[in-house]
């Protein structure tokens, strides 16, 4: 977190410089956390208490009560967290996904609780489109959505990076408009561009004296006007985040880690908050932004405080064996650590990571497949590489580039009779990687090699009928490609394997 800003934020406000309205941006524990420091401040110079909203279904009631004085307390200080308020539109798909947790919902019944939070999900996705909630048919409003919304965010282009199909999506248009139909029915309007118009006069002062509103946000559009505008009267702070960066290392956890354990008053040794993060967290689908789900930043923050609470009569401290006992590994297993495995003929690392990949999936089918489709490919690069290498009679090159200077002409070079060359469109990083998978395995391998196609259309044909196990038969792959042409530790697993 960026304790100095919010330092300074604080110092600011208990000499006298007070702002009606304030943001935060971050990882909501750190936002959170932030945030309430902040409300904490201006109810003190006020003299009253902070009325906290999670996740509210609602900002209308909330900005009318702001705006009027209290009968009890000199001035009013709210604090809500994670209204989505200020989200971009390409929220619009995740909070879509987070309202279909709440279907079915039969026509005439009372909302739970769960339905009511899917419900005020479905609101702020239409309000992000300016769609009126509160008039015309719920059909109409729903079918407002642009197709990509209805086809899914991160959480369901992990099963599909397709999202949704059209039969799908009109499915659950019609449970969505059954949702806003009883969200009405109870009351339930969420918000619009007016309330943001709203909340622009109470930054202007709109608010009577001494009251104040503090949102604590996972995400902000950094191109809204409001949002500028507060950046300028340093209302708005930027307190971090959870990300993975583009070759999949975590950022951001030391931040979060230090706030769980000042929140709970127990600490967590740090491979065990690694663990931790390794069994909870997960990527989202955006290739140009790669972030944390926050569905899987909540759990990492939930499972944190779970563990907590189990150790304090104990040994007072988190540590690594806790979290294997006490978190279901339900983590983001990275595919392309998987398939460097294969392609470093470590068979059983490759095995590991392939059934942690299956048993985390959401769905296991559609996980399955994505992946056998990202071997076979894999497969048959290797097997026209390994084959190229010794037709060509290329030597073995670890420096890419030198790989990439001398190598990689002859190995990509023109076919005979204008043929389609098999690795033209392949980067040459990854082509490289193939390439050293290929001189790894080496000349004697030749045979075994150039069988891989075969099995990956005996696989395949297990995958998709021919086996009552699809799982045995992927690891039954994984295994041939790790270990075709590996030495005693590699052959030996794939023996053994074949045996049993």
């Amino acid at each position: 977190m960026k304790a100095p800003e919010i330092d300074a934020a604080v110092e600011r406000i208990e000499g006298g410089d007070r702002q009606p309205l304030y943001l935060v941006i971050g990882e909501q524990v750190l936002a959170d956390s932030a945030a309430s420091r902040i409300a904490a401040a201006l109810a003190g110079a006020s003299g009253c208490e902070v009325a906290t909203y999670k996740r509210p279904a609602e900002l209308r009631p909330i900005l009318a009560d702001l705006s009027t004085f209290s009968l009890f307390d000199p001035a009013k200080v709210t604090l809500v967290c994670d209204s989505a308020i200020f989200a971009d539109r390409t929220a619009a798909a995740d909070l879509i996904d987070e309202a279909e947790a709440g279907l079915p919902v039969s026509a005439g019944d009372a909302l739970s609780s769960n339905q009511k939070e899917a419900a005020g999900r479905l609101l702020q996705a239409l309000r992000l489109f300016g769609v009126a909630a509160d008039t015309g048919a719920p059909e109409e409003a729903v079918s407002s959505l642009p197709d990509w919304v209805l086809q899914g965010g991160s959480r369901v282009r992990r099963r599909n990076r397709r999202g949704r199909t059209k039969k799908q999506c009109g499915e659950l248009a019609r449970d969505l408009a059954t949702l806003l139909e009883a969200a009405r029915a109870e009351g339930l309007i969420g918000w619009s561009d007016g309330d943001l118009a709203e909340l622009g006069r109470a930054a202007d002062g709109g608010l009577p004296e001494g009251h104040a509103l503090v949102f604590a946000e996972r995400t902000a559009d950094s191109a809204h006007p409001l949002v500028k505008r507060l950046v300028e009267r340093k209302a708005a702070f930027q307190v971090g985040a959870l990300e993975f960066d583009r070759r999949g290392n975590l950022g951001g956890l030391d931040a979060v880690v230090a706030e769980l354990a000042r929140e709970t008053g127990i600490g967590i040794d740090r491979d065990a908050a690694q663990e931790l993060a390794r069994r909870t967290l997960r990527k989202t689908s955006s290739r140009s932004e790669p972030g944390v789900e926050a569905d899987s930043a909540a759990r990492f923050a939930a499972e944190y405080r779970k563990i907590a609470e189990n150790v304090r009569d104990g040994v007072g401290r988190v540590d690594l064996a806790t979290v294997k006992e006490m978190v279901v590994d339900r983590g983001d297993q990275d595919v392309w650590k998987l398939l460097d495995a294969i392609a470093e003929q470590r068979p059983a690392d490759a095995l590991a990571q392939l059934r942690r990949h299956l048993d985390s999936a959401p769905e296991r089918i559609p996980a399955r497949l994505s992946f056998f489709a990202l071997l076979a490919r894999f497969c048959e690069q290797l097997a026209t590489v390994h084959g190229l290498m010794a037709a060509l009679d290329l030597p073995a090159e670890r420096n890419y580039n030198r790989f990439k200077a001398q190598v990689l002409p002859k190995l990509s070079g023109e076919l005979p009779g204008g043929k389609s060359h098999p690795l033209m469109r392949i980067h040459p990083f990854r082509l490289h990687r193939i390439f050293q998978a290929a001189s790894a395995r080496g000349p004697g391998a030749g045979e075994e090699v150039a069988e891989l196609p075969w099995k990956v259309l005996e696989t395949e044909v297990r995958l998709k009928g021919g086996s009552a196990d699809g799982d045995t038969a992927l690891e039954a792959l994984v295994v041939a490609v790790a270990g075709a042409g590996a030495g005693e530790s590699g052959g030996g697993v794939a023996r053994r394997r074949r045996a049993g």
